[in-house]
């Protein structure tokens, strides 16, 4: 007798990442073109805001409104307030809570988790039922940037500090095989390698408030064979290894803004965490777009988060089909 292997039971794991989390839009789409669905989604900060629309079938809408977003209609949903953190959040919520209208966990067209942390205990949660809005608003809840969420006597705030890429959330789910999305790999931009100085200043892109989108500073370029690229673009994208390097901006004696040192202070420790995380809990396969030059408040630049994470997939496509058992 002939015993078939079962079918794998995949596990999209979304990882955090604000901005940068529109990358899992494009890498989202790369993977249903190829035919592969996952069968539970987990999702931490952003990751679980585009993993809940995703499950909910609404993938469709959120691609076409971020697509629309522009520095003002960013500064305009940011919620600017100084009690419990420096955004509320409460307007972007609400344009989430209409589209999910009520909808519980348990009501989505697939499993579904979000995971935030407990304040008070540092304890990861993994939040499986109850309201989706609830959920969704307590994993994004980044400290000192939004509110936190009471939720059932306990305050809630970011997934990220305890698990920015939940893989033991989607193996607990019962999912065999892993397909993770870590949107940190890059955002250091190397200084912890070897190249900028860890307290390089970085430039942040949020206006200020009587900016128009036209003043929003551009993207710091690279060069690629003399030629100016955007930094999400380069050198990653040429995945031939050329072995361009990259050109680190000029040192600057400037003290950084609050907001500066804040959104610096996230992503150090985005990328510590998921490190050792990912060390630990490895997934079966791991999709890492190159989002190095994108800051965690540039919501406005979705059209490149996307094709950044759809090419990062595509790239690893012959792996996922080799471990899927895909001809």
């Amino acid at each position: 007798m002939i015993r078939r292997r079962p079918p794998h039971r995949i596990g999209l794991v979304l990882g955090g990442g604000a901005a940068r989390g529109w990358a899992h839009i494009g890498a989202i789409r790369a993977l249903q073109d190829a035919g592969i669905r996952p069968d539970v989604v987990c999702g931490t900060s952003i990751g679980a805001l585009i993993g809940a629309v995703y499950a909910n079938g609404d993938l469709d809408w959120l691609e076409e409104w971020v697509s629309r977003l522009t520095w003002q209609t960013v500064v305009r949903l940011l919620d600017l307030r100084f009690s419990g953190g420096l955004l509320g959040g409460r307007k972007v919520i609400q344009l989430f809570a209409e589209r999910f209208n009520g909808c519980e966990i348990r009501d989505l067209q697939m499993p579904f988790a979000a995971v935030a942390t407990e304040l008070d205990s540092g304890r990861e949660i993994w939040m499986q039922e109850g309201s989706v809005v609830d959920a969704v608003r307590a994993s994004i809840a980044i400290p000192g940037i939004f509110t936190p969420v009471l939720h059932d006597g306990a305050w809630l705030v970011d997934g990220g500090l305890t698990n920015p890429v939940p893989v033991s959330a989607a193996r607990g789910m019962r999912a065999d095989c892993v397909i993770a999305i870590d949107l940190n790999s890059d955002i250091l931009n190397g200084r912890d390698l070897g190249g900028m100085a860890a307290d390089t200043p970085m430039p942040l892109s949020l206006p200020a408030s009587g900016d128009t989108e036209a003043d929003a500073p551009p993207p710091v370029a690279l060069r690629k064979n003399g030629k100016p690229w955007p930094r999400w673009l380069a050198p990653e994208n040429d995945r031939g290894g050329t072995g361009d390097v990259r050109v680190p901006p000029p040192p600057s004696a400037k003290v950084p803004s609050m907001l500066n040192s804040i959104a610096q202070s996230i992503d150090i420790m985005q990328v510590r965490i998921t490190r050792s995380r990912l060390a630990g809990e490895p997934a079966d396969i791991l999709i890492q777009p190159r989002l190095g030059g994108m800051g965690i408040f540039d919501f406005h630049r979705a059209a490149p988060a996307i094709e950044e994470g759809r090419a990062a997939v595509e790239t690893m496509m012959p792996a996922i089909r080799a471990r899927l058992g895909m001809n």
